[in-house]
């Protein structure tokens, strides 16, 4: 790896490859001055140093140290960690260009004040430590509404027009975009959180009720925002995380972490829309004299939107992954059509019509094919008398899931043989 520029470095999953695990241990086999010899140890085979391995690792996992790799540093001189062009391929080397040559915006100094705040705060609340590189850009990825996406944002990198940024002018209340009603300085947690002139409790009740009807009876923090303190949002960029390291060990501890995993965008669509309905509700007060912001008065819109299903655009894992597959007020997928059994094992043209069925990509000819023979669409459309012919010789279920009766010779009024 380290001749071909690490380059076939093996990937792990989603985080790409661990080169700089990679080159330490290749640091440390080197730096060894006598003879090394590598032993394959057995799982779970009782030796004393894969043992040894395995309760580190849990020590680590149960009290939340995350160990990140990218800070593992090679004295200069032992290992190349130089890039090769040569026999590489062209999105490996445009990576490489991006890498080198272009910053990631949650690197830059905008965000170093927010992601110190940010680990610290979180580190605080739920005694574990995250990167916030990993977790800034997931804010796109929400399922929140897109105007919170954009406050998020604003408010990460600094550019948030509230407080002594806001410089309103031309109607009576644009003080009030600078300093709240109760004398402190306008800022998006003071929105969020509430003071002593608008007091959010009853706002935050209608919450609290429709997240306890996800998982009754469970007072862990991330099912109580009411506990996240003057930063409210801070945990929704790494809900998943948090709850997978600091949930505590208790019996049952999967069972738990799997339904809180199925309810994770539920439950995060219903914070954002609430952090949304507090953000127009206080920003039409500033710009619009004619309302008044009373959140007693508000408690019943707000039910209503908490009442909504995530919208589709919204879901961006699988259905069982984070997906809202069975959870309360998220409107369930249209029943597909019966799948025509393995479709590994059915003729061409009706396996293209389940993997067409079942959402996989069909490429061109496959299409074409489909056309040829106007098969049927989930939604049970008239086939072909060719279709047809090919069903009933194949014995193949048609759209309603029941076996298509095999015609007998001159039982069709329209066959010509009768």
């Amino acid at each position: 790896m380290e001749r071909d520029g690490w380059g076939d470095a093996p990937r792990h999953l989603s985080r790409g490859p661990p080169v700089p695990l990679l080159r330490t241990l290749l640091y440390l086999l080197r730096d060894r001055t006598g003879r090394l010899r590598f032993e394959k140890a057995k799982a779970h085979g009782n030796d004393i140093m894969n043992n040894l391995a395995d309760k580190l690792a849990n020590e680590g996992r149960e009290k939340g140290r995350v160990l990140n790799i990218n800070s593992l540093t090679v004295p200069d001189g032992w290992v190349d960690s130089a890039p090769v062009l040569c026999h590489q391929p062209l999105d490996y080397l445009t990576k490489l260009i991006v890498r080198a040559c272009i910053e990631a915006p949650a690197k830059t100094l905008k965000f170093e004040a927010f992601s110190d705040r940010w680990m610290v705060t979180l580190g605080h609340m739920f005694g574990v430590v995250l990167d916030p590189g990993n977790y800034i850009k997931e804010v796109w990825r929400l399922a929140i509404p897109e105007g919170m996406k954009e406050v998020l944002w604003k408010e990460m990198n600094g550019a948030q027009v509230l407080g002594h940024r806001y410089h309103g002018r031309g109607h009576e209340r644009s003080d009030m975009g600078r300093f709240c009603p109760c004398g402190l300085e306008m800022t998006l947690g003071h929105i969020l959180v509430g003071c002593e002139v608008y007091m959010l409790q009853p706002l935050m009740e209608v919450l609290l009720a429709a997240l306890d009807a996800l998982h009754p009876g469970s007072s862990f923090k991330t099912l109580s925002p009411d506990s996240w303190g003057t930063s409210p949002w801070y945990p929704l960029l790494a809900l998943g995380s948090l709850e997978e390291l600091a949930y505590p060990i208790v019996k049952g501890r999967k069972k738990i972490l799997r339904r809180l995993k199925k309810s994770r965008q539920q439950r995060v669509w219903m914070i954002g829309a609430y952090y949304w309905a507090l953000w127009k509700w206080r920003m039409k007060e500033i710009h619009d004299a004619g309302f008044n912001f009373v959140p007693a008065n508000c408690v019943a819109s707000l039910r209503d939107t908490l009442a909504q299903p995530v919208p589709r655009h919204l879901l961006t894992q699988t259905v069982g992954d984070e997906g809202g597959e069975g959870l309360p007020g998220v409107a369930p997928d249209p029943a597909p059509a019966p799948l025509l059994g393995d479709l590994t094992k059915l003729p061409p043209p009706i396996s293209l019509l389940a993997r067409q069925n079942a959402g996989q990509r069909l490429s061109d000819r496959g299409k074409s094919i489909l056309r040829a023979l106007q098969m049927p669409d989930a939604r049970g459309q008239r086939l072909s008398d060719r279709g047809k012919s090919i069903l009933r010789a194949l014995q193949v279920p048609d759209a309603h899931g029941a076996p298509a009766p095999r015609a007998r010779r001159g039982s069709d009024p329209a066959d010509p043989r009768r």
